[in-house]
């Protein structure tokens, strides 16, 4: 038996032919037919747009034009032009009626056929959109101008909750269902999503998501985005999916846009009265949404424990329990799997730095070995005392764990950072925020935004170096570049608040930084310049027990002033003197290194005397 596609291609032939014997002969063709069992693509969008058969066989007949070689040369032959002009489409189709080209018609609002420019509409010619003209072919395709702000969704998976959404939204037509979440929930957010692409799957209909970041603001161009998302949701026999920015509110335009939005609509995220207001009538639905997450009632403290800090499917956690083999270290193995698990796509937005570093590695006075130490103990409890002893339900604000480390080049901030994130057993990105600040308004929050719920669902440490260069004194306002770089760091704090791990920002100068932005930080540790004696421990660690070393003593090189991070870079340049020489580190390769090093630091020319 002949395939759809051959039957359809059939069905279309025979079409135009009709219509080309009809031009030689003066005769109107016969009413299009649909065959058993076919439903051509052609009546399938006369149905969902509505068309008159006029209108229909209008469709067709322009198919034919851009299809039929012969059948447009015999439109050519029979009105003197090689284009199917409207006065033309009037003279020789079926029931003809003038208002099938009004704007507000089914033909024009949801652009299947467009008009080219003419001193008089009933000279303009007419010809079907592109992705209209691959539909009536029978050709699956996607519209090329929505690409890169609106793509079809992956398969649906099963959702317990999606036929209870399916039903309610059975009893309403074209209804606008919001599935609001909390806003920074990553979690929640992938689960509203699954929810709305499977409820759609209950109502037979496929899914197509939508970036709202990319909604058009002037008027004109969102009704147009908004009218070609429409049809393609027609075509496609599917429902649109918006996920609101978690970032700032949503435009302006979309309340417009959603007007012109005919089929079943899922808001991710709560839209406002205003918005609700400006739109025309129509069904809102609204189901709250929570994160799946696993059962942690009868959970080993172990497992829960990583539960609580890293943000994983219960499906994963299943597979994880499966992985992990039995033994003393099952708990240290499945705490590795969850966080590895977890990890999703904050690789690609930050670095992870993997570091063996632990406290034993530091050399910083006692007083900042225990700020450090006191950082991790909150990290590692943060969820006993949060969740389990009730101060998150207390509290709201001012929950989020941040730090600034200032101080100066070298004197063990990033290595501070790798020892609490090792000691704590979680991941350490350090963020670039000259690669996340864009001068286009709103693409910085979008991009933190993007940064944070990433880091919310593995639980990491994120270190954010050289923070002065953006929590300076706030700026003066004297244009809008000002206010919205104001508005920037507002939302950057905001978000390092409510970040449920630790944000560490470093700082070579303190003094820069602007009063009210330190007081919303938990803790502030200043890195001294180490003195001699944490000079000579410094030095001591620099050179490792196997390293030949000769004539070398700690107490003496702690005479060089040099930070941790110099000391260490001076060591190992002495070494590699030494092994170009062929002898051991001595004084003479430390002496080498050292003068490179003050040059580097502008230090001018100093004699080292070991």
């Amino acid at each position: 038996m002949p395939s759809w596609d051959e039957r359809h291609r059939a069905w279309l032939t025979t079409q135009f032919a009709r219509w080309q014997a009809a031009l030689a002969g003066g005769l109107v063709p016969l009413q299009l037919e649909d065959p058993h069992d076919l439903e051509p693509t052609a009546l399938r969008l006369a149905e969902r747009f509505g068309l008159s058969r006029f209108e229909t066989t209008l469709v067709v007949l322009a198919a034919g034009l851009e299809l039929d070689g012969a059948l447009a040369a015999a439109v050519a032959r029979r009105t003197g032009q090689p284009v199917l002009t409207v006065d033309a489409a009037l003279a020789l189709l079926p029931e003809p009626h003038w208002d099938a080209f009004a704007p507000d018609g089914p033909l024009r609002r949801a652009l299947l056929i467009t008009l080219d420019p003419s001193d008089r509409l009933a000279a303009a010619p007419l010809r079907l959109d592109e992705r209209v003209l691959h539909f009536v072919a029978g050709v699956a395709a996607f519209d090329a101008q929505l690409a890169g702000r609106a793509a079809p969704a992956e398969p649906p998976r099963p959702h317990p909750d999606a036929d209870r959404v399916a039903a309610a939204m059975a009893g309403h037509a074209d209804p606008l269902v919001m599935l609001p979440h909390p806003p920074h929930d990553a979690a929640a957010r992938r689960a509203a999503r699954a929810l709305a692409i499977a409820t759609l799957a209950a109502l037979a209909r496929s899914a197509i998501e939508v970036d709202v970041g990319g909604w058009p603001t002037d008027p004109m161009a969102a009704e147009a985005f908004a009218r070609r998302l429409d049809r393609e949701a027609a075509l496609d026999d599917a429902g649109l999916l918006l996920a609101l920015p978690a970032h700032a509110t949503a435009p302006e335009a979309l309340a417009r846009g959603l007007a012109e939005l005919r089929g079943p609509v899922f808001v991710l995220g709560r839209l406002s009265p205003r918005a609700l207001a400006d739109m025309p009538p129509r069904p809102v639905l609204s189901f709250a949404v929570d994160a799946p997450t696993a059962d942690l009632r009868d959970a080993a403290p172990a497992l829960r424990r990583a539960l609580q800090q890293f943000r994983v499917e219960p499906d994963v956690v299943q597979q994880a329990l499966r992985s992990v083999p039995p033994g003393p270290q099952a708990d240290t193995a499945l705490w590795t799997t969850l966080r590895e698990a977890a990890r999703g796509g904050l690789d690609t937005l930050a670095e992870r730095l993997v570091s063996p570093a632990s406290f034993d590695d530091l050399v910083v006075p006692d007083a900042i070995a225990q700020q450090l130490r006191e950082i991790t103990a909150q990290l590692r409890h943060r969820a006993t005392v949060h969740d389990d002893w009730g101060f998150a339900a207390r509290q709201s604000r001012g929950l989020g764990l941040s730090a600034l480390f200032a101080g100066d080049s070298g004197t063990g901030k990033t290595l501070a950072a790798e020892a609490i994130a090792h000691e704590a057993g979680l991941d350490l990105y350090r963020v670039d925020l000259s690669a996340t600040v864009s001068k286009y308004i709103g693409e910085t929050e979008k991009n933190l935004a993007q940064l944070f719920d990433a880091a919310e669902r593995c639980g990491a440490v994120l270190l954010f170096d050289e923070a002065d260069a953006l929590f300076g004194q706030r700026s003066e306002v004297r244009d809008s570049h000002d206010r919205y770089a104001n508005l920037e760091v507002a939302y950057l704090l905001q978000r390092i608040e409510h970040y449920p791990g630790l944000a560490i920002l470093t700082s070579n100068m303190k003094s820069v930084l602007d009063r009210a932005f330190l007081r919303r930080l938990r803790f502030v540790v200043q890195f001294p310049f180490p003195d001699a004696a944490l000079r000579a421990r410094l030095w001591q660690r620099a050179l490792p027990p196997q390293a030949p070393v000769q004539g070398l003593d700690a107490a003496q090189l702690a005479r060089l002033h040099l930070s941790g991070g110099s000391i260490r870079t001076v060591a190992l340049n002495a070494a590699f003197h030494a092994a170009e020489r062929g002898t051991p580190i001595d004084a003479a390769c430390i002496t080498l290194a050292a003068q490179a090093e003050f040059a580097k630091l502008e230090r001018g020319p100093v004699e080292v005397v070991l």
